[in-house]
């Protein structure tokens, strides 16, 4: 697998020791080659998450457990590698009986609008007055909200109704900025993919 040069990288300047990189690196590594559900997640990406993990958890060290620092680096980074394969997996099996309510609220409250209410005034406009075009567009809409884990649903939701910027929406959902970015962009490929070019913002 390739790995690239993350310990030159300026964001990790100062913050980590060579040994830390290089044990969040091979367990990383390990991970992805064990788990299936991670070896689609970009390397750098799990590295920064688990870095950043261990950042907040070096302070939990104490050397008069007997235990080295790497030795609880590494517990620390396994326990975390081993939760985002718990979260992608349960992701996964939640996306096979996902299904999407036209008439369901996008926001919390009951009052908010539905996504029916948005698709037809996004298509009030452009589409053909018939209302078999409309129909068969929310058939579609509906197909790709299907495809989207419940995250990239959470994501849209906080992008679109809740209007969020990729860093307020990184911060709600715990993620990093490159993996709020990545997600836009399978949302966007799913999107395309349904010929659904025209609703995406």
């Amino acid at each position: 697998m390739k790995t690239r040069g993350v310990s030159k990288s300026p964001y990790y300047r100062g913050l980590f020791r060579e040994w830390e990189i290089a044990v969040a690196k091979k367990l990383v590594n390990e991970f992805q080659q064990m788990w299936q559900c991670l070896r689609k997640e970009e390397f750098d990406d799990l590295l920064q998450e688990c870095l950043i993990h261990w950042l907040f958890a070096r302070g939990e060290y104490d050397p008069t457990r007997r235990v080295s620092q790497q030795t609880f680096m590494g517990r620390v980074i396994r326990h975390k590698l081993t939760d985002l394969v718990r979260e992608r997996e349960t992701d996964k099996r939640k996306a096979a009986y996902l299904t999407v309510s036209l008439d369901e609220p996008l926001g919390d409250d009951q009052d908010d609008r539905t996504l029916l209410d948005k698709i037809d005034e996004s298509t009030a406009t452009d589409a053909p007055s018939d209302g078999l075009s409309q129909v068969l567009l929310k058939v579609d809409l509906s197909k790709a909200l299907r495809k989207l884990t419940s995250q990239q649903q959470r994501l849209c939701r906080l992008l679109g109704e809740g209007g969020l910027t990729v860093k307020e929406a990184s911060e709600c959902l715990k993620t990093s900025r490159s993996t709020i970015y990545d997600e836009i962009e399978r949302i966007r490929k799913i999107f395309r993919k349904e010929g659904l070019e025209d609703y995406l913002e």
